[in-house]
């Protein structure tokens, strides 16, 4: 009886603000506008689609306990999770475990070949820099070869000058072979001085490391 005259009154209510409604918007419209449940569907059910349970659980989530819905309605049932499995048996032969499972074992895969690539990233930069590094070292070498084959021979050109009170000619035939007589003794005098100096280097290391331990 009391519902009876709440829902006149309502009824009575909304048509009074229908009047004064200038919008012409329901009822229920005007209460979505405003960021409140609607009545149709929540307090009128007028079409299957308002007592579905798809329908209440989008209230539910809209509106929250305004929308005045049981939240203990919206659990699946029993028909929904049977058929939930006779899906997951159709359309997916692998349980749900095991397929999570090949997720994660695909995703560590992936971040280890990853490392992997970086890993050998790193180390072919660490080799071009060595080679780099390498490649320098030669070019110094080679660059004190020349420098000093350069020096030796203007060497040789100047002693022969002095001798002989002239420029010579260093394509000569014999300018050759005294060039390269005198090139022989230079190469070796500079080797036995190299040695020289080595063997003082480390007869001078030696004797820091003894002062050292003493």
């Amino acid at each position: 009886q009391k519902q009876i005259k709440y829902l006149e009154a309502e009824v009575r209510e909304e048509y009074i603000e229908s009047k004064r409604n200038k919008s012409r918007l329901s009822a229920s419209h005007r209460q979505i506008l405003q960021g409140k449940p609607p009545y149709e569907g929540l307090q009128f059910q007028y079409k299957d689609l308002h007592r579905s349970r798809k329908f209440k659980g989008a209230m539910f989530g809209r509106y929250g306990t305004k929308s005045g819905v049981n939240p203990g309605q919206l659990w699946p049932t029993k028909r929904d999770i049977s058929l939930a499995k006779e899906w997951e048996e159709l359309y997916q032969p692998e349980p749900l475990s095991q397929s999570i499972e090949a997720i994660y074992k695909a995703e560590a895969d992936k971040k280890a070949s990853r490392m992997a690539i970086e890993a050998k990233i790193d180390a072919n930069l660490d080799k071009l820099e060595a080679n780099i590094e390498a490649f320098k070292r030669r070019t110094e070498t080679k660059n004190r070869v020349n420098e000093g084959a350069k020096a030796r021979r203007e060497r040789i050109l100047g002693e022969l000058k002095a001798e002989f009170g002239y420029d010579v000619n260093p394509e000569d035939a014999m300018m050759k072979s005294r060039i390269e007589e005198r090139e022989k003794v230079l190469i070796k005098e500079e080797r036995e001085i190299k040695r020289q100096l080595k063997k003082e280097r480390e007869a001078e290391k030696r004797r820091q490391q003894e002062e050292a331990s003493s």
